[in-house]
C-alpha cells in the first residue's frame, strides 16, 4: 500500500476478496479460508480484519516457518484447531544429480500447468527434488499433469505434514558500495546486473519491494528490506553501514540462494 490510503487495482482486488470472505464468515457464522498470500498481502489482509471486533482470524501456511500462507477467517467462538486450511504437501523427487534446478523451476512447472499463483504456497527445495504447498482443490489435476520439471522425470506423491523437514535457506553475503539508497543501486549489486539491465527489468514490472510492486529505480531502500526479481530469487539488505573514504556506502546484502 503506498502514498496513505491509495490501493493500486491488484490491492483493491484483494481487499474485495477479504471483504467477501467476512461477509459470509458472518452470514454463515462459520470459517472462510482464502488462497494463499505472500507476506505483504497478509499484512494488507490483517488491515481489513482488525476492525471486525466479532470475528477472529488465523494466519497458516502448513507449518511453523512458512512464508506464503491462507488466512482462516471466523466467529470468535471457533476454536482454530477445527479449521480446514485445504493445504496439502506433494512431494517431487528427480535424478537432478546433472541437471540442477531451482525454487523458480518448480513453481514455473507447476504455474505453467495453468495454475493461478495464489494456489501455490511454499516450495521447499531438497537435493533430489521439492515439497510444494497447494491447495486442495488443485492436487488431482497437478498428480495427474504434472510429470516433469525442466526436462527431468518427476514422481509426486501426497505427504503429511510430519515428513517435512524445513531446512535453513542458503545464504550468500555479499558486501560493496552504492552511490545510493536507491532501488537500482541496490538492486544492481545484489542480482549482479548492471545498472542500466536493472533499470529496464525494474520498469518491466519484475522486481518487488517487501512483496509489494516497485516499478520506480530511485524508490528508497532501507535496512531490513527484501527485493525480489522474478526467476532470480531474492535478496535482504542486511545492513547500512557508514561511507567510504570516496564517499560511497557500504552495504552488507544477504543473498537467499
Amino acid at each position: 500500500m503506498q502514498g496513505g490510503n491509495y490501493l493500486d487495482p491488484i490491492e483493491k482486488i484483494l481487499e474485495q476478496k477479504v471483504k467477501d470472505k467476512i461477509e459470509k464468515a458472518r452470514k454463515h457464522n462459520a470459517p472462510q479460508v482464502t488462497d494463499f498470500l505472500d507476506p505483504y498481502q497478509q499484512k494488507l489482509a490483517e488491515s481489513f480484519l482488525k476492525p471486525c471486533e466479532d470475528l477472529t482470524y488465523l494466519i497458516y501456511g502448513g507449518y511453523s516457518s512458512a512464508e506464503r500462507a491462507k488466512i482462516a477467517i471466523m466467529p470468535k467462538f471457533w476454536l482454530e484447531e477445527s479449521v480446514d486450511l485445504g493445504i496439502i504437501f506433494l512431494k517431487l523427487q528427480g535424478n537432478f544429480k546433472f541437471n540442477k534446478v531451482s525454487h523458480g523451476d518448480y513453481l514455473g512447472a507447476t504455474l505453467s500447468l495453468g495454475l493461478k499463483r495464489d494456489k501455490i504456497g511454499d516450495i521447499i527445495v531438497e537435493e533430489q527434488g521439492a515439497i510444494i504447498t497447494v491447495d486442495s482443490t488443485a492436487v488431482s489435476f497437478i498428480l495427474s499433469n504434472l510429470n516433469q520439471v525442466r526436462n527431468t522425470p518427476v514422481t509426486i506423491r501426497e505427504i503429511s505434514s510430519e515428513e517435512i523437514t524445513v531446512q535453513p535457506e542458503k545464504t550468500k553475503e555479499l558486501r560493496g558500495t552504492v552511490a545510493s539508497l536507491r532501488l537500482d543501486a541496490l538492486a544492481s549489486l545484489g542480482f549482479g546486473y548492471s545498472r542500466s539491465k536493472i533499470v529496464k527489468v525494474i520498469k518491466a514490472d519484475q522486481v518487488k519491494l517487501n512483496w509489494q510492486r516497485a516499478n520506480d529505480p530511485s524508490h528508497q531502500v532501507k535496512k531490513g528490506d527484501v527485493i525480489s526479481l522474478r526467476g532470480r530469487g531474492r535478496i535482504v539488505i542486511e545492513d547500512i553501514l557508514g561511507k567510504s573514504r570516496k564517499g560511497r556506502i557500504q552495504v552488507v546484502i544477504k543473498k537467499i540462494l
